[in-house]
């Protein structure tokens, strides 16, 4: 057991003693147990999933941010985390429609801009698959 921490902008989502935390990052989908070696990478948009001894796993989507492991406690500090069920799918489908309308002037935009929509597709396509919407 170690303690976790999942914290937004917004304040602390999730705070407590866990068994292991798994998590996808930017090299694959890890999975953190207890003395788990130093590291700190990027998370990618997913699912967070939270394991405590005799209770069910509790599940977040996830998007863009680090992952801090150290030998004694493991924080997750992320953009947006919520419960998957909290997922609004309309409002992804709209972030996800004006993402790929931006991309198709690319023309139009700056690096940083097509560097930010490409992000936003990203994120929405990921938080609709978790809900499990079928993304074309």
């Amino acid at each position: 057991m170690y303690p976790l921490e999942v914290v937004t902008p917004e304040g602390i989502v999730f705070k407590g003693e866990v068994e292991q935390t798994v998590i996808s990052t930017a090299d694959g989908e890890i999975g953190i147990l207890e003395n788990h070696m130093l590291l700190l990478t990027n998370v990618v948009p997913g699912k967070l999933r939270i394991e405590i001894p005799e209770e069910e796993p509790k599940e977040f989507a996830v998007t863009h941010g680090v992952i801090d492991v150290r030998g004694d406690k493991v924080i997750v500090l992320v953009e947006e985390a919520f419960a998957i069920s909290e997922i609004d799918v309309e409002r992804e489908k709209k972030i996800l429609e004006d993402a790929k309308a931006k991309l198709e002037e690319k023309e139009n935009l700056s690096l940083e801009e097509i560097e930010n929509y490409e992000k936003l597709k990203e994120r929405a396509e990921i938080l609709l698959e978790i809900a499990g919407v079928k993304v074309k």
